[in-house]
């Protein structure tokens, strides 16, 4: 063997020495350290860096029950922020209600909290007249929400995961009811396996 070959052959036995972990480390980090991206149909909704601690805001149901996001604790929560002078909050409501239908309510829920100060009555009255039905109606009357969010524009969707994390944000409507959408907050809802 001429000391080219051998030259040669140290060379690639040195690149796949190096170079094949760290290929193989390379897969390995995407796959456990990466999070699974928005479909492109939900184009405004961008990851949160770091997840961090959502703020324990404070709402009140159609009957006027005080609770927090504390207790939507154990499971996602899609919390969509609108209001009714708001024209893209409206138009983006009906694909909210077709997902909370698509979702398994155990796992993930959707919450839309209306941020005025009108009346449960005047909310509900405004919802039927333009024939949007099948979402709970939750009205935060002090803009705990909106400051908590740091919210600057309606409707603003927030997920957040099972333990009080945000996880993603999207400022805008979106089609959530696509089929991209529901499969994606499913996958992202699931129980995780076991590490």
């Amino acid at each position: 063997m001429t000391l080219r070959t051998r030259l040669l052959a140290t060379l690639v036995a040195s690149i796949a020495a190096v170079g094949i972990p760290l290929v193989l480390y390379e897969i390995r980090v995407r796959d456990v350290h990466e999070s699974t991206a928005p479909p492109p149909v939900l184009d405004k909704l961008k990851l949160t860096q770091g997840a961090p601690a959502a703020p324990n805001i404070g709402f009140a149901d159609s009957q006027g029950k005080a609770l927090t996001l504390n207790d939507f604790r154990g499971r996602y929560v899609v919390i969509n922020l609108w209001a009714t002078w708001c024209g893209p909050c409206i138009n983006e409501l009906p694909s909210l209600i077709k997902l909370q239908a698509a979702l398994p309510q155990d796992k993930i829920t959707v919450l839309p909290i209306d941020l005025e100060r009108i009346g449960v009555e005047r909310v509900s009255e405004f919802l039927k007249m333009h024939t949007i039905d099948g979402l709970p109606i939750y009205v935060d009357r002090d803009y705990s929400t909106l400051r908590g969010f740091a919210a600057n524009e309606l409707p603003l969707t927030i997920v957040i995961d099972s333990e009080g994390r945000e996880v993603a944000r999207a400022a805008g409507a979106q089609h959530w009811d696509s089929a991209e959408s529901v499969a994606y907050l499913k996958a992202i809802s699931a129980p995780k396996p076991p590490a």
